[in-house]
């Protein structure tokens, strides 16, 4: 297996398993300002990835869309201590990695601070060497900006030895577009177009760390 160096993690069902919190909060927008007509669990699932700007928008057409941010926020953040978890073996496997001179980041289309609280939610604190979020860049994912800015934050040049890791097609364009490796996880709902080719696809913590060890 490639020697790599650097791991990238995609947060949002990678990491954290956010999608109750992100199912709930969406359904209480539906019932207030959509006359609770809302959109299948099963579709819901996919908005985990994208910048919540964009699907708020399409979500909700014609609503004022800062208004409709700070109320996906003011939701959100009540329901985060009793919807998110971490995925299992996640922070034994991190702190393995970590020992193992892997530097690690986080890469994510959610704010700073919320990827902040999240991470403190299921007990991450302090294991990334970097954060790149929404609002740590111009151009958020799927372009190139959130991975070479973690690279420049870890001190890493080389394209060949970082491994973008995430869950869902927009990760992988994103790691195409930085040109860098990219895994795949398949432990959350989504499922994963087959003609979808990322360098590889992990099926849990576990099997990563065998993978890279």
């Amino acid at each position: 297996m490639h020697k790599y160096k650097v791991l990238l993690f995609d947060l949002d069902g990678t990491v954290a398993d956010t999608d109750q919190m992100i199912v709930e909060t969406m359904n209480i927008l539906y019932d207030l300002y959509r006359g609770g007509r809302r959109t299948p669990v099963e579709e819901i699932y996919y908005f985990s990835g994208p910048p919540i700007y964009d699907t708020l928008n399409k979500e909700f057409p014609g609503c004022d869309m800062e208004f409709m941010h700070s109320e996906f926020r003011r939701v959100s953040v009540e329901l985060y201590p009793k919807t998110v978890k971490p995925y299992p073996h996640c922070k034994e496997t991190l702190l393995s990695l970590k020992e193992k001179g892997y530097k690690l980041g986080v890469v994510t289309n959610k704010i700073h601070s919320s990827t902040l609280l999240c991470l403190k939610l299921i007990d991450l604190e302090g294991i990334f060497d970097s954060l790149v979020c929404y609002d740590d860049v111009k151009n958020p994912k799927p372009d190139k900006e959130s991975i070479l800015k973690s690279m420049e934050i870890l001190g890493a040049s080389d394209l060949s030895e970082v491994l973008y890791i995430g869950d869902n097609k927009l990760d992988l364009v994103t790691a195409n577009n930085a040109n860098v490796d990219c895994a795949l996880v398949t432990w959350g709902p989504r499922v994963l177009d087959p003609s979808l080719k990322p360098t590889m696809k992990i099926s849990s913590y576990e099997e990563l760390e065998r993978i890279l060890g």
